[in-house]
């Protein structure tokens, strides 16, 4: 597979006619798979959850659909992993990444240096994540200096860079291993994560060392680093051989090589929004292992089946960590969290939780207790009204009736002689009975504080859509002399087809109830 991708780069390199930007790929792409790290830790349902950063591009930088799941086998050692797995993004993910961008600033570059300044600030930088470290190293008689910082500084850093003047070889291996030791360096926020490092090189392959074996050296260091080189190789005077030295670049270090053949906006956007493409959505196999199983220290590798066959480069798993440190218990959120066992309640603690519980029961009961009795006391009577059983002038000097709810007053202390003789109770109890309906016919006897409503807890529940929660009420004295009082309903209570607030009842009067008619018989 590095056979052909080397034909590949070499042949893009050689073509003797100069080509559109739709003709720039040759029409038998070349690929290739890349496990770019691994990482395993403690998982919250039990073992260990491993997850590998895949990329699986074409040397141009193109990304492979393998979305099929029988497209990937993984091997752990020379035994393939059966293990389940999901397949996400980086971009889905908490990942870190850091990029050195080393770009050409010499006199030939200076009619395609803004150019490049604004589409790679406005296609790539202005879509990558804020937490995104960046670092701009602009390289030509002399090496930029420059630090890893937030996005958002190294954008400003990218826009001042301008070209030197000078129209030499430039310093191009040596920026490049300024860069390598500036992502070896690099720390991620909270420190221990892992951190995927890249190296963006944007020139035409001159170097003033024309050290091939320094060449070798770089990508491969750059490769055992875990660091991408991507090359974006362009020549403003179409000497395409020195270009041959990025593509090196990239090869051993499993990045990626794109060549561009003009200086235009049209041709740089494209290629840079591939490489946002590929960052974005480069795969993450996430496999969730068994606690027997420990794939720690063995070595991982992917191959792709179908219509994209390759086998990836291997990488040693590391044990089982959470945010570099060892966890007793699970990884969440780069937190090892560890599960508190449940402690023995012991003799003591078992007598107060049963006289908790027996404690709380007593109170309980006591405030049913005192919910029932207190709905059982009688409500006040409109005035002119007498309670059940008080016969009429047996109230005391000065009572006024209508007062607070419950305030009837104790017997008299007057004479018995001095009340009057008892009226009976009423020999025939007052009935409501339906007029029309289902219920047509049905007779309900009436109490005082006798309810209507749809409410469960009403003496008389109507249910026809009509009738309110608690729509009127019929309170009644010691002889049976009935009045209805209505609640505030909705659609009002009518007597005799008159609606009314409240009105005395007689024999044989017609009530309605919302939709529901019924008539009152005191006989």
């Amino acid at each position: 597979m590095r056979l052909a991708w080397w034909l590949t780069a070499a042949a893009l390199l050689v073509l003797a006619h100069p080509a559109r930007a739709d003709e720039e790929e040759p029409t038998k792409l070349s690929y290739r798979v890349v496990v770019d790290g691994v990482e395993q830790e403690p998982a919250s349902i039990g073992g260990t959850r491993m997850m590998i950063q895949l990329s699986a591009l074409t040397i141009q930088g193109q990304r492979l659909d393998l979305t099929d799941p029988k497209s990937i086998k993984t091997f752990l050692g020379s035994s393939e992993l059966k293990a389940p797995y999901s397949l996400g993004t980086f971009g889905a993910t908490r990942g870190a990444l850091a990029i050195v961008i080393v770009v050409q600033a010499t006199l030939d570059y200076q009619e395609v240096l803004p150019v490049i300044v604004e589409t790679l600030d406005a296609t790539l930088l202005g879509a990558l994540d804020e937490k995104t470290q960046v670092a701009v190293l602009p390289y030509g008689e002399a090496i930029g200096t420059g630090k890893l910082t937030p996005l958002k500084t190294a954008r400003g850093k990218l826009k001042g860079v301008s070209q030197d003047g000078h129209a030499g070889d430039p310093a191009l291996l040596e920026t490049v291993e300024r860069a390598l030791v500036m992502l070896k360096k690099a720390k991620t926020e909270p420190e221990g994560r892992s951190l995927r490092k890249m190296i963006l090189v944007i020139g035409d392959g001159r170097d003033r060392a024309g050290d091939r074996e320094r060449v070798t050296r770089l990508g491969d260091r750059a490769k055992k680093d875990g660091v991408r080189i991507h090359s974006f190789a362009y020549s403003p005077t179409d000497q395409r051989r020195p270009l041959l030295l990025l593509g090196e670049l990239s090869k051993r270090s499993l990045g990626t090589f794109r060549w561009l053949q003009r200086g235009q906006a049209d041709s740089w956007t494209p290629k840079f929004a591939q490489l946002h493409e590929e960052i974005a959505n480069q795969y993450v196999l996430t496999y969730f292992l068994g606690p027997d199983d420990d794939p720690a220290g063995k070595k991982v590798k992917v191959v792709t089946v179908g219509r994209t066959e390759a086998t990836s480069n291997e990488v040693k798993v590391p044990d089982a960590l959470c945010n570099r440190e060892p966890c007793a218990g699970y990884c969440a959120s780069d937190r090892c969290i560890v599960p508190q066992p449940p402690e023995g309640r012991g003799i003591l603690g078992w007598i107060l939780l049963v006289g908790g519980i027996a404690l709380g029961a007593i109170l309980v009961l006591g405030a049913i207790g005192y919910v029932m009795t207190h709905r059982s006391q009688r409500i006040p009577l409109p005035p002119g009204m007498l309670p059940p059983g008080v016969v009429p002038g047996a109230f005391p000097p000065g009572f006024v009736h209508g007062g607070a709810p419950g305030a009837f007053p104790p017997p008299s202390p007057a004479p018995m002689a001095k009340q009057g003789p008892p009226v009976p109770a009423p020999a025939v109890v007052p009935h409501l009975m339906f007029v029309d309906g289902p219920r047509a016919g049905q007779r309900v006897p009436l109490r005082h504080g006798f309810t209507i409503g749809k409410a469960p807890t009403c003496d008389l529940v109507i249910e026809d859509g009509y009738t309110s929660t608690h729509h009127a009420q019929i309170v009644m004295d010691a002889i049976g002399n009935c009045k209805v009082f209505d609640q505030g309903s909705t659609n009002g209570t009518f007597i005799n087809g008159v609606r009314v607030t409240e009105a005395a009842l007689v024999h044989g009067s017609a009530i309605k109830f919302g939709s529901t008619s019924l008539q009152f018989l005191a006989q």
